[in-house]
Formats: C-alpha cells, sequence, structure tokens
C-alpha cells in the first residue's frame, strides 16, 4: 500500500475509542488486514501488462475458480478499506494506470501505454490506451482517470463513501495539478520530486473507475462497481461472498474461468479442509500450522513465495525512554525460535531489517541489528540501572502472534525483565494500538505488508517520526534529532533504483535501529498460498501479497 502512514496526525486517547469500521480503515493505513476478525497482512495478486464448474480441480477452459477470503462486507470501493476480500475483488474489477506484477516490482504500462517524466521530476505526462472499453461499455479517456484520482485527492469529493480511507491521500497532498491534456492524455503535477509515483499509482487506490458509474452511483460505487478488469461484478453479500464473471472485453482476452467466487472462510481448520475437499480452489490465508499436512497431500499446490512483510515489536519510547533498555530488549529476542515455532518454518530471520527478501533494498549488511545476544542485553540492562523493569506487552489472539508473544516474554524474563502480558481480540487490537495510554502499551507485536513493494513503503512508513508508526504508536516523534529522519527518507526514495538508493535505505534504517530502537524486526514471511493441484495460472507471488490478478488463472 502507498505511504498513507505518513499522513494522519496522532491521536489522542479519547480519539482512540472508534469504531470497527474506523478500526478497520486503521487497520489499512497500517499496512495490515482483517483475516479472520482482523488477520494479518496487508500486502498483494499480479500479472504483468502483455505477458506479464469446479473449484478445486479440473482443467481446461471455463468453470469456477473460488478464493477464501478474510471477510466481505459488500462494499469493493478502491477509496474505501473495509476487508483485504473486498480488496481482492477492487483489483479483479479494476486496472489502473500502472501495473506491479510482484512477479517484478517495476511498474509497469496498463491503462497508461507510456508515460514521460519531466527532468525536475515534477510533471508525469500518461498516454493512455486507445478503445480500452469499461464493463458499462463506456471507453476509457481522461475524465475517467481525473473523476477516479480525484475522489483519492479531495476529502470533499461527493462520490466517497463516509469514513473513506483514500489509500492516495498522501500523494494527493504533493499534486499540484491533475488535468487532461486531451481525451488521451492525463498531466499530474507534483509540488515535489517523488519518483514512487509510478509505484504508488499501482496500488488498490490507483484503479480507475467508469466516471459514468461514479455520476450514477457516486458514494454507492463500491456497490456497484464498474472497471476495464478482467472480472466484471455480478453479486455480493456482506459476511458470505463476492461473486464475479468473466469480461469478454478485457484488452487483455477474455479470462479461462467463467465466474470468480471470493468466499468468505474465517475458521483456520475449515479453511484446511475446504482446500482438501476441492471447494476452495485457491487461498492466501492458509494457517502456518497447515503447512506439512498440505504440503504431503498430492491434490494440492503449496506454492513457494518470497518473504514480502515484516513481523515486528513496536516499543513505545514514551513507556521505555532508555536507549539501552529498548536494545536490550531487542538484543533478547530469538527470532530462530519465532519462525520455527510460530511461522511453522514459513520465513526467514530479519538480515534485512524492515526490508523483507522480496523487496528492492533488501541487504544482508544489516542483519546484526536483528541478532540475539542474551549476555549484551542483560549487560545493558543492568548499566541501565532497569533489572527487574516490567514491561507489558500486547499481541493479537489471531494467527502467529500469540505464539509469538509467549517466544518473547520468554526472552525478556530471561534477560531480567518481568512481562506481563495481554491477548487481544483482533477486531479491537487497532484501538489499543492508537491508544498510548493503553496499560500494555509497553511493547505491541504486530507486522507490516505492503500492496508497493517498495522500501519507501515500508521504510519510510515505519521510520517517518510524523507518522503513524513514528508517532501515535512508538513515539518517535519525541526523540532528539529524530525530525530528521523525514529529510532523509525524502531524499532516499528520490533516488533511482540501484545501488545508491539501497545504501541510502541502509544508512536509515542503521540509523533508525542503532540510534532510536523503537521497531525490533522479529521475522519476514510470506501469506502462505495454497491451491488445487489442477488449478494453474494464479500469479501466487501477488496472492501471497494480497493482490488478486486471476486473468490467467484456470481450474
Amino acid at each position: 500500500m502507498p505511504d498513507q502512514s505518513q499522513g494522519p496526525p496522532a491521536l489522542r486517547p479519547a480519539e482512540a475509542r472508534i469504531s470497527r469500521r474506523s478500526m478497520l480503515r486503521g487497520a489499512g493505513v497500517l499496512g495490515v488486514g482483517v483475516g479472520f476478525g482482523l488477520t494479518p497482512l496487508l500486502t498483494a495478486c499480479g500479472v504483468a501488462d502483455d505477458g506479464a464448474g469446479k473449484s478445486g480441480g479440473g482443467s481446461g477452459k471455463g468453470g469456477t475458480l473460488t478464493l477464501a477470503i478474510d471477510s466481505t462486507s459488500a462494499v469493493n470501493d478502491p477509496a474505501f478499506y473495509t476487508t483485504l476480500g473486498d480488496w481482492m475483488a477492487v483489483d479483479c474489477v479494476c486496472r489502473g494506470l500502472t501495473f506491479i506484477s510482484f512477479e517484478s516490482n517495476e511498474p509497469a504500462p496498463d491503462l497508461a501505454k507510456s508515460w514521460k517524466v519531466s527532468d525536475d521530476q515534477l510533471t508525469y505526462t500518461f498516454a493512455l490506451r486507445e478503445g480500452v472499453k469499461f464493463h458499462d461499455g463506456t471507453t476509457l479517456s481522461s475524465a475517467d482517470v481525473l473523476a477516479t484520482l480525484d475522489r483519492q485527492f479531495d476529502p470533499e469529493n461527493k462520490t466517497l463513501p463516509k469514513g473513506a480511507s483514500r489509500p492516495l491521500a498522501s500523494l494527493g497532498a504533493n499534486v499540484a495539478s491533475l488535468t487532461a491534456e486531451d481525451d488521451l492524455t492525463v498531466k499530474l503535477v507534483l509540488k515535489t520530486p517523488d519518483r514512487t509515483v509510478l509505484a504508488q499509482l499501482s496500488d488498490i487506490g490507483g484503479r480507475i473507475i467508469s466516471k459514468a458509474a461514479l455520476d450514477t452511483y457516486g458514494a454507492d460505487i463500491g456497490k456497484h462497481l464498474v472497471g476495464t478488469g478482467p472480472f466484471q461484478f455480478s453479486s455480493a453479500t456482506s459476511g458470505q461472498s463476492i461473486t464475479l464473471k468473466a469480461f469478454d472485453g478485457f484488452r487483455l482476452g477474455r479470462p479461462p474461468i467463467d465466474r470468480l467466487v471470493l468466499r468468505q472462510v474465517q475458521d483456520p481448520s475449515a479453511i484446511v479442509s475446504s482446500l482438501l475437499s476441492g471447494d476452495v480452489s485457491a487461498t492466501q490465508f492458509t494457517p502456518y500450522s497447515a503447512v506439512e499436512q498440505l504440503k504431503s497431500d498430492p491434490s494440492l499446490t503449496v506454492h513457494d513465495t518470497r518473504e514480502g512483510f515484516d513481523a515486528i515489536l513496536m516499543i513505545d519510547a514514551r513507556r521505555v525512554p532508555e536507549l539501552k533498555v529498548r536494545k536490550a530488549i531487542n538484543l533478547a529476542i530469538d527470532r530462530k525460535a519465532i519462525v520455527q515455532q510460530a511461522f511453522f518454518g514459513v520465513g526467514s530471520e530479519p538480515e534485512g531489517y524492515a526490508i523483507p527478501p522480496a523487496q528492492n533494498g533488501y541487504d544482508t549488511g544489516l542483519a546484526d541489528l536483528s541478532t540475539k545476544n542474551l549476555a549484551q542485553a542483560r549487560k545493558l540492562l543492568k548499566e541501565a540501572g532497569a533489572e527487574g523493569r516490567e514491561l507489558g506487552l500486547m499481541a493479537a489472539s489471531d494467527t502467529w502472534h500469540p505464539k509469538a508473544a509467549q517466544i518473547v516474554k520468554q526472552n525478556l524474563e530471561d534477560a531480567g525483565f518481568k512481562v506481563r502480558t495481554t491477548s487481544v481480540d483482533p477486531a479491537s487490537y487497532f484501538s489499543r494500538l492508537s491508544d498510548g495510554a493503553d496499560d500494555y502499551h509497553d511493547l505491541m507485536i504486530w507486522e507490516r505488508n505492503s500492496y508497493v513493494p517498495d522500501p519507501n513503503n515500508m521504510v519510510g512508513s515505519m521510520a517517518n517520526p510524523a507518522g503513524l508508526y513514528g508517532a501515535t504508536i512508538t513515539g518517535l516523534d519525541t526523540l532528539d534529532g529524530a525530525a530528521t529522519m523525514a529529510e532523509e527518507l525524502v531524499a532516499a526514495k528520490n533516488l533511482p533504483d540501484g545501488k545508491k538508493r539501497t545504501a541510502a535505505y541502509s544508512r536509515i534504517q542503521r540509523r533508525w535501529a542503532e540510534e532510536y530502537m523503537v521497531i525490533a524486526m522479529l521475522a519476514c514471511s510470506t501469506n502462505l498460498v495454497v491451491s488445487g493441484s489442477g488449478v494453474k495460472g494464479i500469479n501466487a507471488a501477488a496472492l501471497g501479497n494480497h493482490r488478486c490478478f486471476m486473468e490467467k488463472a484456470s481450474v
């Protein structure tokens, strides 16, 4: 997802008492999702431009492919985060100006056939493809792009539903103008340079909607979404499923399957049994505990996807003010045990600090920032005069979180801390993270996922002292000198991809860890993608990041 967490201000404790809908929006901002209640992870399912019946088995053309999803509110709107399942439907119904397949991290042309960027990196001119059809029969033009992006950039746009999350809001804050040069040319002018624009436009928020449909349905567009994607909306029932049908006019060719059903399945055991029975064709919500069982079944394929998300321990510097104590916490953690026992081996120790292996900028030269050294942890704790310090530790009660919390608690007690823990219902967890007065706000276990595989989306979101992580959750913004981190992040994101950009992000991460240590990495993992052995053509790399591009899938 784009770097939304740089925008919202810190929440005051009173503002932390939020509705479930607000909690869901907040989870989207954090880069997490809503599976099994608030499930783990916000990230991605892709097929790049121009190359880039039964549910569980079979082959050939036609038929129905059924995906198990976390949940559905039956509202599919790229400007309104509700559940991962709803946004997976958006991915299937709509396409954007650019596209990232997750098989490659580079933005490719999609509805824009090409673009030009001015020498000062401020002006982006997009040439749209001719003759692209929306599901309602209208033809793509500049007017559709302007209507779509305006509701992302303008909080007063009348087509926005109440409480819209607007994932491209931070990009919009940097937009000086958005104009149509002609019917097939769009010009976007920035206030300050931002080399991540093309990547951000591949995000869910950049999915282009028919202007005619927006004019007709307004704020209810999420119940009547019309795009140019491989599947068009058929029906949806809140708490049950979303049904999409193949679009004959998709510009890359009609999908092999006739129907795509996104079915809500929240119980982990039900997910496993549905995969084994063939009632579910594929999912990325597979419980880690079932990995060996599923690998041993010849009717299933357990896909090998690279680790794309961070499991993290967030430390509130307002509650743990001594750097030596925060470093002792980091040094006490047994990451190997977390990978093996919480993730059942589906993952790796975080050698690249905040950038996982699947993303550009991954640098194993940062491995020392996430190593266990219990003797050094005890030494630092003694030097800080904090032996026996009591810490509160909170974790959500679903998926890998409880086991990780158990391991971290034992690790910290071995180092000389006293730790009290609480297990929080997933539906309440975001409000607890947002409340700095919470009794357990010292340490918080969570994860960072990304819809946009770029270091700015990981490091830029979490290390920015003005962002949600830096201000509301960890109190990074209260520490001396931290304000300059924002300047370094802007400079880093505007470097071209390559060694210099990787080196810049590595320097930022080392400083972030050595001078502040407000986020300790626990593990890198992936959302476990499993499908029927007869299911072919799914983009597992993207699905492992909660993105859903099923245009080449067959059953």
